[in-house]
């Protein structure tokens, strides 16, 4: 097995793919260990009844979410890749594994594929008897844990809750007159009902109704005002902020050619975008890059992040990056937005180049574990603060 990559010893993926091997001969799958494809390896080619894969595998010390869904990605690009090199029409399978993985680990992996890999097929499996596989023909090798598994009675979040992606969206222009136009890319202006917030905000009635009757129904909005205003916004901040506490993966990549500047990041996105015609990508600057960019960096010396709405390994060499050997030493933070309407909607343009806007900058960094504090603290104070009054 490779291991340029794995963060656990080579020895843990070998263990882990002898039972791969074993669980799907056992299932009448022929496999081949370690498959030349053109220049490449694969980890594992398996194949049964027409449907053909080739596999990667990514182990992990322990089963985080936060070390399996990076582990995840990785997979996907560089099996990706390799399956370029195919004289076969195959399909890839990302596998990660781990001593342990919990249900909801499992969802959040889930929910990660559907949303950034959807036509990639992937495995989950850890040393409790989990084996759990999304994709044509792998159901029949699923097998639950050795304890009781509760992954039936776990659900993803319900995407009415009050801080959805377009809930936040919604916010976002809500507050827009309070925040500089320069750093929120947001109409501005002040609505009387569902209808006016929907035409204003592009989205459907439907969303607009039920976000504003959430927001109601928790006190956010001023009863007594004939315009929608925002009360409460101590308590709605903090609950807002609370959203970005969760586990947020970030992908390590570097660049392709060495060398680097304060400004590459931004030069590689900008030129990216003139290259990409009338289908420009979605993808921006974020967190410390972005503040910087916006004339407000207060934290120096940590590594730039890009958000990207799809992890595509030829839009990452489009722009000079490569994940391959970037985990002990990266140039560049990828993320994928858990809530991508809100962060590109929002987007402002800093000299060509999309940058997240100063609200969601303050929430992402606030969550950042290096110096994160501080750098939203500073924005609360100097630019955000007109958000924390209540309303007169």
């Amino acid at each position: 097995m490779r291991s340029s990559n794995s963060i656990i010893s080579s020895d843990a993926e070998v263990r882990y793919a002898e039972r791969l091997q074993e669980a799907f001969r056992r299932k009448g799958w022929r496999v081949d260990e370690n498959p030349r494809i053109g220049s490449r390896r694969a980890d594992l080619a398996i194949s049964k009844n027409g449907n053909r894969y080739l596999v990667e595998l990514k182990a992990a010390s322990e089963g985080r979410r936060g070390r399996l869904v990076p582990l995840l990605a990785q997979a996907i690009l560089e099996v990706q890749a390799i399956a370029k090199g195919s004289t076969k029409s195959v399909s890839v399978l990302a596998v990660v594994a781990a001593p342990r993985i919990a249900p909801a680990v499992i969802v959040h992996l889930e929910r990660f594929l559907a949303e950034n890999a959807p036509n990639a097929a992937a495995g989950f499996v850890d040393k409790q008897g989990l084996q759990r596989f999304l994709g044509p023909g792998l159901e029949e090798m699923n097998e639950r844990p050795r304890k009781r598994s509760h992954l039936k009675k776990i659900t993803p979040p319900d995407s009415g809750q009050l801080f959805s992606d377009l809930n936040q969206w919604m916010l976002k222009v809500l507050l827009a007159p309070e925040i500089p136009a320069e750093m929120l890319a947001a109409p501005r202006g002040e609505y009387r009902n569902a209808s006016q917030l929907a035409e204003a905000a592009q989205v459907s009635l439907m969303s607009a109704f039920r976000f504003l009757r959430q927001m109601k129904q928790e006190g956010f909005l001023d009863d007594d005002d004939e315009m929608l205003r925002v009360v409460r916004r101590q308590e709605l901040m903090r609950r807002w902020q609370a959203v970005y506490l969760r586990s947020v993966v970030d992908l390590p990549a570097r660049w392709i050619v060495r060398g680097s500047s304060p400004r590459r990041l931004a030069d590689a996105v900008r030129a990216q975008r003139a290259n990409a015609g009338g289908s420009k990508p979605r993808a921006c600057l974020g967190l410390f890059a972005a503040a910087d960019a916006l004339g407000r960096g207060f934290v120096h010396g940590v590594k730039p992040h890009l958000y990207v709405e799809k992890l595509n390994p030829e839009a990452l060499k489009r722009l000079g990056l490569s994940i391959e050997g970037a985990e002990h030493a990266p140039d560049v933070l990828m993320r994928v937005p858990l809530f991508g309407e809100s962060l590109f909607r929002a987007a402002v343009e800093c000299d060509g180049v999309p940058v997240a806007d100063i609200l969601q900058v303050w929430l992402d960094t606030s969550a950042f574990p290096a110096r994160g504090a501080a750098q939203a603290d500073e924005l609360r104070s100097r630019v955000l603060a007109p958000l924390f009054k209540e309303a007169q």
